[in-house]
């Protein structure tokens, strides 16, 4: 592992900046692309050029506004399927590995059982055609791949579900947040760490990785304003108490038979928060000199 030169794409993204954590602590062969500042994914030239001489490109980069694609699928489909087309095409002529991450959005969530890495895919939202569409287009070209599909990504840094929560609930008393929909929540530097792990497995091919065990968005943010102490109250509703543009599926449950198979089981989704939450709560505390306390009042939010 320590001699693959490894190229990362969308390294100042939230998972990326994970990514080259890991890889720098493991003194690997590192060089990456913050975003499309620095190598615009859906220029085939550019990308052609950038790859060359990697071993495995990592591609942490997408377009991510759900909501946003609804309107803008163009966009979507140019950076989430084109993109990945070009690097795959890339990686095939360079015989180099292709590791991409896709999402539980590929699926309707209308199962009640978690989603097999073989089920039938259905999105329900232009968002999830267009990584769909990512991922056919990698295993076309008939490069090395491996497509890690995962879910509800969230860490101490960058915009995230958690870090909302964590800034809400100490400005507002009551948070409305959504109970029908239950996924797996994943820590990114869990997922980095995995990511490695598969690497290191020689793992090629589909797999799910998240954290383990399940939960609302609802249960989530109960969790979090828990491990903050806060005396925010947290509401239940249903999903079509606050419409958005893109639908969203009732359950994104990734199954992980076949990862934990290959690397083991992931600790669950509870014990990755509370880490993060500690590194959440210390910035904040460092912080705190620095801040204008904004008196709390009640609003429905659909965080």
């Amino acid at each position: 592992m320590s001699q693959l030169r490894i190229a990362v794409i969308g390294s100042s993204g939230m998972l990326g900046q994970e990514l080259v954590r890991f890889c720098t602590k493991r003194d690997m062969d590192l060089h990456s692309y913050r975003g499309c500042e620095s190598l615009d994914v859906t220029n085939s030239d550019a990308v052609s050029k950038a790859i060359r001489g990697f071993d495995v490109v990592i591609n942490s980069s997408g377009y991510t506004d759900v909501d946003g694609a609804e309107s803008d699928s163009e966009s979507a489909m140019n950076v989430n399927q084109r993109g990945p087309k070009n690097l795959a095409k890339a990686c095939l002529e360079n015989n180099a590995l292709l590791v991409h991450y896709s999402t539980d959005y590929i699926f309707n969530g209308a199962s009640i059982a978690a989603h097999r890495i073989d089920d039938e895919p259905g999105p329900c939202n232009i968002y999830g055609l267009s990584k769909l569409a990512g991922e056919k287009a990698i295993r076309e070209t008939g490069c090395k791949h491996l497509i890690i599909r995962t879910s509800w990504l969230f860490a101490a840094h960058s915009k995230n579900f958690v870090r909302t929560i964590f800034r809400e609930s100490q400005i507002r008393d009551t948070l409305k947040v959504v109970s029908d929909q239950v996924g797996r929540p994943t820590l990114c530097c869990d997922l980095a760490e995995q990511t490695l792990s598969l690497l290191a497995s020689s793992a090629h091919g589909t797999f799910h990785v998240t954290n383990g065990g399940s939960c609302s968005w609802y249960e989530f943010a109960k969790e979090i304003i828990s491990l903050m102490g806060n005396n925010c109250i947290v509401q239940p509703c249903k999903t079509s108490d606050f419409p958005r543009p893109a639908a969203r599926p009732g359950n994104g449950v990734l199954d992980l038979g076949e990862t934990i198979k290959l690397i083991g089981k992931p600790r669950d989704w509870n014990i990755a928060l509370r880490d993060c939450m500690k590194e959440l709560i210390n910035e904040s505390k460092m912080n705190e000199g620095d801040s204008t306390i904004t008196p709390k009042h009640s609003i429905s939010k659909n965080a």
